[in-house]
Formats: structure tokens, C-alpha cells, sequence
């Protein structure tokens, strides 16, 4: 028996034993008090209805909420969760249904504050799935606050296994995700030179990421493994003030870790490798952002791409022969550097390239990559690259464009 399991049978036993004059021993309810006679735990009968009603007293009493290890059947409607509750799932394995035919998700809340999930297990089918039947772990939307997810463990989805999406106006805050493993899930994203690429139809682009954060401030995802996403292996969109940190990012059928249009989000300490697109994605106007200390392997393209942003900190990090995949058809290897500073053309907020600090990292690099870092000077400004460690069969520095003195190059050996 794992150690999840053991805590929750011990916290179960105090719940739902003996009274101490009339009450339980501790503040909580057990789903258990809420299921019929004789319940079945094989998630062979869906008890969804019980479940609701027992979340819902659970909150209404102010009191936490503890699921007995057993397996939970779901439909795609899933099951509502509110502000200031506590949800304790070890040893419970919540599955959602084979024959779900529309959207969904298994948990969803809209502006709930003060959550803690602890525990648990999610499981889905996309293996029989229909294409464009997108299911979501955790669904979470609004201006949520003070949202505690750990130690839970998510796989087989059609869509994210965490997704927390809010909006300008009213952001999220206060978001932990830490000690998680999301694995084999999203929506289906093909590589864009493949036979057939970008989503599969009816899916949409919030689907892509096994973590999904929009419009979320001051949150960490901490001590996570991320892997095997049918799209990318993350996706942080306006979101400020996070950091990403001890985390893993394996083989996603996409990217790995990708921050759009973010201010102030620190990665650190991070493994990612495998990934079939770019490892790092760092774009559209993100600014003040620091990636630090990571090992960024393998990827199919670059190690890290980071066109049109402003005030970026790369050092320290390992950038071990990214770029085997092609980039184009006029060349085998046309842009696959393990790092590339530049100007996307499509880039929607028409934001700058300016002030870069490339320091202290260590470039593992093939005769297959165009270059060990690609910068195209037209439109930079402040570009500094320096003391960083080149090793391999192509340790060129390729500064392209005709903006001299926008690249400072120095003590690269």
C-alpha cells in the first residue's frame, strides 16, 4: 500500500469511526456517509449524484471533505466544486466514462477561493474517445484565489490535466500546483510539417497544454512531471509573477515549456527534454522573465526560441543538441540553433527584441544544427551574450542583419 492510501484509510477511520459523544473525531465528512447501502468500488456504478451532494454539505458546513480509496465513475459533466473546501483524495481514483460524447472535465469551479485538492487520481479514455470530445482534469475558471492542487496525479485525457483559465479584468491569484504528474493527455496537435498538422478538428487551442494557466498571477508549479502531451507540455498565457520551478518536461508531441505575452515568470531548475517542437518557448511580448539553471535536451527543434520580448535573464542553463527535426524545406536544418533570438513576423502584439542577457550556459551542439545560437540583429537592441561554454561539432554564433553594435558578443569560448 502506498503512503497516499495508508494516510487516507488512517484520516478515513478516525472520520467515519466511532463518535465521541455524538460527534465525529475530526471536522470532516466522508463521501462515504453519502453513497447507498453496499456501494460498489470498483467504478462499476456511478455515484456521481452522492458525490455532489456530499461536496456540497461539505462546503456548506465549512468542514473537509474526504473520499474513501476506491474508484469514482464520472461522466463528462463532472462534479462542481465551491470556495473554502478541502478535498481529500488519497487512494481515491476518480474515471471518467468510455462512452462521454461532448466536452467536459471531471472537476470544475468557477471563482471559488481557498481550495485544496490533496491527492488523487484522474483517469480518462482517450484511446476510445471520439476527435473533438475534449476533457479536462481540473477545469477551473474565473478569479479564483488561494487554489492548492498536490500530489495528484492526472493521465489519459483529450484536453489539459490541469486548466485554469481567467481573464484580464479579473485574474486569478495565488495558484500552487506542486508534487503533480499530468501524462498522456490534450487535444491531438500535429507537428506543422507533418502529413497532418496543428489541432485536431473540434478541439480548440485552450485544450493544448497539460497545464494550462490564462491570466494567472503569483502562482508555482513545483516538483511536477509533465509528459507525453498529444500538444504541448505547457502553456502560460498574460500570466505575471510565477515561477516554474524543480519540474519535469518529457517528450511532448509539441513544446515544452511555453510562455505568451508573461511578465515576471521565473523558470528554474528544470529538466526538459524530448519535446518534438521547440524545449523552451518564450514569446509575444513576455518581459522581465528568467530562465535559469535548466536542462533543456533533445528537443525537435530549438532548445529555446524567444522572438519579441524585452528584459530576458538565460543563464546558467544546459542546451544538450536540441534541433532534430527539420525546420523548412530549403534546408535540412534551416533554423534549429539551441537558441534563437529574433523577429516573428506573425507576432500579434508587434512587441520589440530588446535587452537579452545570454550568460554562463553550456551549448552541447551536432553538425545538423545551422548554428550553436541564431540572433537576427534587424531589429534587436541590447543583446549581450557572454562567457557561455561551446562544445560540439558547430560552436558558431550567428548574428544575421544589418544593426551593428546591437549584439555584444564577448568571452564565448
Amino acid at each position: 500500500m502506498n503512503r497516499f492510501a495508508a494516510i487516507a484509510l488512517i484520516v478515513f477511520a478516525l472520520t467515519v469511526g466511532p463518535a465521541v459523544h455524538g460527534e465525529s473525531k475530526l471536522d470532516a465528512l466522508s463521501v462515504a456517509e453519502f453513497l447507498p447501502t453496499g456501494f460498489a468500488t470498483d467504478g462499476s456504478v456511478n455515484y456521481q449524484v452522492e458525490i455532489q451532494k456530499a461536496i456540497d454539505a461539505a462546503a456548506r458546513d465549512g468542514r473537509a471533505l474526504i473520499f474513501p480509496p476506491m474508484i469514482y465513475r464520472l461522466d463528462e459533466n463532472g462534479v462542481e466544486i465551491h470556495s473554502r473546501m478541502t478535498l481529500i483524495l488519497y487512494g481515491a481514483v476518480f474515471q471518467i466514462d468510455e462512452k462521454c460524447v461532448k466536452d467536459g472535465q471531471a472537476f470544475i469551479g468557477r471563482d471559488v477561493s481557498s481550495v485544496r485538492f490533496l491527492g488523487g487520481e484522474i483517469v480518462g479514455r482517450n484511446d476510445v474517445w471520439a476527435l473533438g470530445v475534449n476533457i479536462r482534469g481540473m477545469h477551473l475558471s474565473g478569479a479564483c484565489r488561494d487554489i492548492h492542487i498536490e500530489g495528484m496525479r492526472i493521465r489519459d485525457l483529450t484536453s489539459n490535466g490541469i486548466g485554469l483559465f481567467a481573464d484580464e479584468k479579473n485574474p486569478a491569484r495565488d495558484v500552487w500546483v506542486t508534487d503533480c504528474v499530468v501524462e498522456n493527455a490534450c487535444n491531438w496537435y500535429g507537428d506543422y510539417l507533418s502529413e497532418k498538422p496543428g489541432p485536431e478538428k473540434g478541439s480548440v487551442r485552450l485544450d493544448q497544454g497539460l497545464i494550462a494557466f490564462y491570466h494567472v498571477h503569483d502562482f508555482v508549479v513545483r516538483g511536477c512531471r509533465f509528459e507525453k502531451s498529444r500538444s504541448d507540455g505547457t502553456h502560460f498565457f498574460k500570466c505575471k509573477q510565477g515561477q516554474f520551478v524543480h519540474n519535469k518536461v518529457y517528450a511532448a508531441q509539441m513544446g515544452g515549456y511555453f510562455l505568451e505575452t508573461c511578465t515576471g515568470v521565473l523558470a528554474a531548475d528544470n529538466v526538459i527534454r524530448d519535446n518534438g517542437s521547440r524545449g523552451v518557448t518564450i514569446e509575444r511580448g513576455s518581459s522581465a522573465c528568467t530562465l535559469r539553471g535548466n536542462v533543456v535536451a533533445n528537443s525537435g527543434r530549438e532548445g529555446l526560441w524567444a522572438p519579441d520580448c524585452t528584459g530576458l535573464i538565460i543563464t546558467g542553463n544546459i542546451f544538450d543538441r536540441n534541433g532534430r527535426k527539420p525546420n523548412g524545406t530549403i534546408a535540412r536544418h534551416l533554423w534549429n540553433a539551441n537558441i534563437t533570438v529574433n523577429e516573428d513576423p506573425f507576432d500579434p502584439t508587434n512587441s520589440p527584441v530588446a535587452d537579452y542577457l545570454i550568460q554562463g550556459n553550456i551549448l552541447y551542439t551536432n553538425d545538423s544544427q545551422h548554428a550553436a545560437m541564431r540572433i537576427d540583429a534587424t531589429m534587436a537592441t541590447g543583446i549581450v551574450v557572454k562567457d557561455n561554454v561551446l562544445r560540439g561539432e558547430n560552436r558558431k554564433i550567428l548574428v544575421e542583419g544589418d544593426a551593428p553594435g546591437t549584439v555584444e558578443l564577448r568571452g564565448n569560448d
